[in-house]
C-alpha cells in the first residue's frame, strides 16, 4: 500500500478591483479571497512578489 501524498497545486494572482489598488491589494479583500479557497481545502505555501511582479503570486497546495 502506498502512503505517499500526493498534491494538486494552484497559482492564483489577485486582481485589485480598482486601478489604485494595484500597488496596495486591500488586505481584507485578499484575507477573503484566501479563505475562500482555505474553505475548499487549499494550503497557502508561498507569496512572490517583488523582481518585475507586478502583483503577488500565491502558491496553493491540497492533497489530489
Amino acid at each position: 500500500m502506498n502512503t505517499e501524498t500526493r498534491w494538486t497545486y494552484k497559482v492564483v494572482r489577485f486582481k485589485p478591483s480598482t486601478f489604485f489598488k494595484l500597488r496596495n491589494p486591500d488586505p481584507d479583500e485578499v484575507a477573503e479571497q484566501l479563505n475562500q479557497l482555505g474553505r475548499e481545502g487549499w494550503e497557502l505555501v508561498n507569496v512572490t512578489e517583488g523582481y518585475g511582479v507586478p502583483l503577488p503570486v500565491f502558491y496553493l497546495k491540497r492533497p489530489a
